[in-house]
């Protein structure tokens, strides 16, 4: 897994989104977390296998396939929202294998 650190506005949902994990998965890995009381600067453990990339501007697929080593089909199993041939800027992915 991997540490995320509570910033202005973060909920456990918005957190359990962006990291592509359910909220039971991510209050069963922090059970002292007050769910109701989240402080900036507090750090949360968060299980993923996939690591969320957000899309830069210029980034093209070939350019994440190549830079992160994979193939088309894994990226595409881990990313079934993905558009098939672009990416947009700002666009969360997930990059399988990256998070353990």
């Amino acid at each position: 897994g991997m540490f995320h650190e509570i910033k202005e506005r973060d909920s456990l949902y918005k957190i359990s989104r962006f990291y592509g994990i359910s909220l039971s998965e991510l209050m069963e890995k922090n059970p002292n977390v007050d769910v109701y009381n989240l402080k900036i600067g507090d750090k949360l453990c968060i299980p993923v296998k996939n690591m969320p990339y957000i899309v830069k501007k210029g980034d093209t697929l070939d350019w994440v396939l190549d830079h992160f080593k994979l193939d088309y089909d894994t990226l595409r199993h881990a990313n079934p929202q993905m558009s098939p041939l672009m990416l947009e800027e700002n666009e969360v992915i997930y990059i399988p294998g990256q998070g353990m």
